[in-house]
């Protein structure tokens, strides 16, 4: 672990006021995890790797975001591996001292299909959503065109990567000769299995569909463990 020191720069007498010194801030991260901080509108760290660095924070309430990972993307690409935390903290004292446990801002989605080889269809599949990442400063979903083509799972069908959702818009279309065959809505499955989207670190959901039956069989896996529901639309 690199520790990160934010150090007051401006000197200060004892002896006279030091309400309007800055504050010495020492944020504990890896070496690995990036950096950045706003005052209100003034961003005062930009995308600091962490390690040894002096610095000067005001005092008051600074927003501090540590991540790893690339926040959103374009469309035509699953979402990135993104793990942040945002902080609030309070710089009104002389020092302050925070450490970071970076969470899991995405959700990995597992689409097999029932009674095919190695769960594969032999239809093309194409997913889509409203919301291509998060919000560099707040975590909040960014909305935009999202769109990507779910890579292989050994043994496991398909899977994709999606950032944070707001609403139940994320959908899997198969298509056979580039005709539209059918809609899978999975935003609305996995919000009816009781995913909670809003959790500071997300899980990751199973889908098995039984196309025939139009039968879906969802698998939450939790960081507390798997909790599954069927349902029948």
């Amino acid at each position: 672990m690199g520790i990160l020191g934010l150090v007051v720069l401006v000197s200060c007498s004892v002896k006279e006021d030091r309400s309007d010194c800055p504050c010495w801030i020492t944020v504990i991260a890896n070496e690995s995890t990036s950096l950045s901080a706003w005052f209100g509108n003034q961003k005062i760290l930009d995308n600091h790797r962490g390690g040894l660095e002096d610095h000067t924070v005001p005092r008051g309430i600074v927003d501090l975001v540590a991540s790893k990972g690339v926040f959103t993307v374009p469309e035509g690409e699953q979402m990135g591996e993104l793990f942040a935390q945002l902080q609030h903290l309070n710089t009104n004292g002389e020092t302050a001292l925070t450490g970071i446990e970076l969470q899991k801002q995405f959700a990995a989605v597992y689409l097999d299909f029932k009674d095919e080889d190695d769960g594969r269809t032999g239809y093309d599949i194409q997913i889509y959503g409203n919301y291509v990442g998060a919000d560099a400063r707040t975590l909040a979903p960014v909305e935009g065109s999202f769109s990507c083509i779910p890579e292989d799972a050994p043994e496991r069908g398909y899977m994709f990567r999606v950032p944070r959702q707001k609403d139940d818009s994320l959908s899997a279309v198969l298509s056979y000769n580039g005709k539209d065959v059918e809609a899978i809505p999975v935003g609305e499955l996995i919000r009816k299995a009781g995913f909670d989207w809003t959790k500071q670190s997300l899980g990751d959901v199973s889908i098995l569909a039984d196309l025939p039956a139009h039968t879906f069989t969802i698998t939450i896996m939790e960081w507390e463990g798997p909790v599954t529901f069927e349902i029948t639309i």
